[in-house]
């Protein structure tokens, strides 16, 4: 098929056609054709989790979305080789399936701004993995109104023992999914969402209804529940719709769905920040399927002993297992067969001889186990060796605990990761897997090597990779003394230069929150190894120097990030040596922890660093009133107060933070100062200070105090590096604006001050420090 003004991208391992790249497609918005594809490839790693395996029918718009827009399910003659395809329904049409996000980049060249899946998923098309309940209002129906409704549908369906997952459709509606496991037809599934949805619409007949005909609705909402059908379609998690605005059919999680005024703010240009920010609200989808409520078998009473079988193993013939084990004495499970899906896996944190993790997917009645001393793969093209070890009993799957010394495998065994599982392909020598859980979401492959040794690699790029791209720390807010309540625990503020630190394969590197490289500032911080009870990992930080009583000094921490020359670095190691205390972890060996509570995160924390180096877990107390005076009798800085059960937000200011300083201190932009006098007349008089709010700089008025002879230096040497400038660009009411030298805002200093005025300049200012270790860019 010809194309015009048309080129070659790589989109990994394929070579794409991509054509007419400036075309408007949303022409109110001004997004054109390239914009469209830069949005499905950044997605590409979310949306396959959902999408992978399903057959698509697509909305092509090829000339905008307010030209001619048709449906198309069957598979171009014309479409490359590589582009997967299943061949469904009477009709026999070739629906297209997304595999990898150059399936996204060719889809998206056609126009296809619209992405509706199918609700089977390969090999079980005709088996749906989900019920879905659409909510579709009437013309005019107001949004926020149809929130309520949502939520009572949530808790109606989840008293049927379902876990409902929400998105907006992009368009008026709201889609309810409820995950279910594929063993049964269409029609069974919806007979039952129709056994679900007919009582919840008979006790509200004014509000909602089951009638499909739009004259027989007499403006309810209509409960559709009639997608649940072979070749119906939903839209799909994060795709386009093809309307004014670009919107997003987004998924959220319930609380934000409840606070939600306009479903179009979610759109081609902010989902995919909200996405980075908050992380996929239907995270570990399949990892909910249950049965359908209609077909549960009841509870029994005791375990049945099952007959040796070729589809599932008794106790009897797990005897490699119990002949290693001595029942008497260790808590492992003894071997009884658990009732569970079939598909279910878990990873367990071993501390064994030797920390590993271990992989354990259900088959045949069993745990297939290996041993993988490294943990799970964080990326493509990362390989880790896993050893087969003896079939575990199902019991393992929520086996958590200590292995008593002298027993096989003595040491601490932490669930790291549970859910189901799938294999998506089958290879002469392995298979291909996809994880679903809370905890890991990803696309695997393992291969067997020789013997019991096999390869095990991840085959899907993760939306974030913590170990390649900048993740921003997360924000406090600050506050005058400390919360009381059981809700907060209390820490040091440590006084030094905050640091997200990165252990990849033992090696570790650090940066700023200014995405400073800083990591040859600090050698004694680099043997990952030595310091860490992981391989991979990215946890934020504080890194301090500390004086012979033990409280750190920030000039000194200062002087070694700004220490150059290897000679004159190695030897600060020695006369100035820093510590790195850290107080959280964002990611370790294969998965994310930033959605865990606080006190999860602290316990994988602790267990991942080692004792006796440079590395410290930053300790916390209960009693937050206690800790401030101590740090007040002991003249630090002040103490955090955080939530227990709050999750790590990057790159966002939270209140389940609260600084707590004992003294006022603000950070500053110094942009000029005002003409010296006396012994002053060569340096300056005071600095003129502006502090960002928003995009903007506010004036915030002068400090002229604080200074001795070396900090006047210093500033003066700083200064001497910043442009000057006609006019500054801060808003506000000046002070001795005709007698100011004006400079670009790049210095960053820290005041102390009694409150402010109100006309919001600092009262009794007085210059505490300069701030190299910020940046304009940066609050904190």
């Amino acid at each position: 098929m010809a194309k015009k003004n048309s080129q070659w991208a790589q989109v990994g391992k394929r070579k794409v056609e991509l054509s007419n790249l400036e075309k408007a497609l949303f022409p109110e918005d001004n997004i054109v054709k390239a914009e469209v594809i830069q949005y499905y490839l950044s997605v590409a790693p979310t949306i396959l989790q959902h999408i992978k395996g399903r057959a698509l029918t697509l909305i092509r718009f090829p000339d905008g979305i307010h030209g001619e827009s048709f449906y198309q399910k069957n598979r171009p003659d014309w479409a490359p080789d590589w582009l997967e395809f299943v061949t469904l329904g009477k009709e026999k049409k070739d629906y297209i399936i997304a595999t990898e996000p150059a399936s996204l980049v060719w889809l998206a060249n056609l126009a296809s701004l619209e992405l509706h899946q199918l609700h089977g998923r390969k090999p079980n098309f005709d088996s749906p993995d989900y019920m879905v309940f659409d909510l579709d209002p009437p013309e005019g129906y107001i949004f926020t109104k149809l929130i309520p409704i949502a939520l009572e549908l949530k808790e109606h369906i989840e008293s049927f023992g379902y876990t409902p997952f929400v998105k907006t459709t992009g368009g008026k509606g709201i889609h309810i999914c409820c995950p279910i496991e594929p063993k049964w037809d269409f029609h069974t599934v919806f007979e039952a969402a129709e056994d679900i949805a007919k009582p919840f619409v008979e006790e509200r007949p004014d509000s909602v209804t089951l009638q499909i005909k739009k004259d027989a609705r007499k403006g309810r909402v209509l409960i559709d529940i009639y997608r649940i059908r072979s070749g119906q379609s939903i839209v799909s998690p994060y795709s386009l719709r093809g309307r004014v605005g670009a919107p997003v059919s987004m998924p959220l999680t319930w609380d934000e769905l409840e606070q939600l005024d306009n479903p179009r703010k979610f759109n081609i240009n902010t989902a995919l920040d909200k996405l980075s920010s908050d992380g996929d609200a239907w995270e570990g989808f399949d990892a909910y399927a249950v049965e359908l409520h209609t077909h549960r078998k009841k509870s029994k009473t005791a375990a049945k002993k099952l007959p040796p079988s070729k589809k599932h193993k008794s106790p009897e013939q797990l005897e490699t297992y119990s002949k290693k084990r001595d029942f008497k004495k260790t808590p492992e499970p003894v071997g009884i067969k658990a009732e569970t899906a079939g598909n279910s896996f878990v990873v367990h944190r071993h501390h064994a001889s030797r920390l590993h993790y271990d992989l354990r997917l259900e088959q045949d009645g069993v745990l297939k186990s290996w041993a993988v001393p490294k943990g799970l793969p964080p990326y493509p093209g990362v390989k880790r060796l896993a050893v087969q070890t003896e079939d575990h009993p199902m019991e393992y799957l929520t086996f958590d605990g200590r292995i008593p010394k002298g027993q096989y495998g003595a040491g601490e065994m932490w669930i790291y990761a549970t859910g189901k599982y799938q294999i998506t392909k089958d290879k002469k020598d392995g298979f291909y897997f996809r994880l679903s859980s809370k905890e890991v979401n990803g696309e695997y492959r393992i291969h067997k090597m020789k013997e019991k040794e096999w390869l095990l690699e991840r085959v899907d790029e993760p939306q974030l990779n913590y170990l390649k791209q900048v993740v921003e720390p997360m924000l406090s807010e600050a506050i005058d003394k400390p919360p009381t309540g059981d809700d907060y625990i209390f820490e040091m503020k440590w006084d030094g230069i905050r640091a997200l630190i990165v252990l990849e394969d033992g090696q570790v590197s650090m940066r700023t929150r200014n995405h400073n490289d800083i990591t040859k500032q600090f050698p004694e911080l680099l043997e990952g190894n030595k310091a860490f009870r992981a391989t991979n990992g990215l946890f934020d930080a504080e890194i301090v120097c500390l004086d012979a009583e033990g409280k750190p000094v920030f000039k000194r921490v200062i002087n070694r990030m700004m220490s150059s020359g290897e000679t004159n670095i190695q030897k600060l190691t020695k006369s100035n040596p820093v510590y790195c205390y850290i107080f959280d972890c964002l990611y370790l060996d294969g998965r994310s922890l930033v959605n865990e509570p606080l006190l999860k995160r602290k316990e994988w924390l602790k267990d991942a660093v080692r004792p006796d180096t440079p590395y410290r877990v930053s300790e916390f107390v209960n009693d937050g009133a206690a800790l401030f005076e101590a740090a007040r009798v002991h003249q630090l800085e002040g103490i955090m107060a955080k939530q227990k059960t709050s999750k790590y937000f990057p790159a966002r200011r939270s209140d389940c933070w609260l600084k707590i300083k004992i003294r006022q201190t603000a950070e500053v932009i110094i942009i000029g100062y005002t003409k010296g006098k006396g012994e002053r007349a060569v340096t300056f008089g005071a600095l003129q200070m502006a502090e960002r709010v928003g995009e903007e700089l506010q004036y915030r008025g002068k400090v002229g105090t604080g200074f001795d002879e070396a900090m006047t230096k210093e500033i003066v040497k700083e200064l001497k590096k910043a442009a000057t400038i006609k006019r500054t660009t801060a808003i506000g009411k000046f002070v001795d604006a005709n007698i100011t030298t004006w400079f670009e805002p790049v210095v960053i200093a820290e005041i102390s001050y009694s409150k402010f005025t109100p006309d919001r300049m600092y009262r009794e200012p007085v210059f505490v420090r300069l701030r190299p270790d910020l940046s304009f860019v940066t609050d904190k």
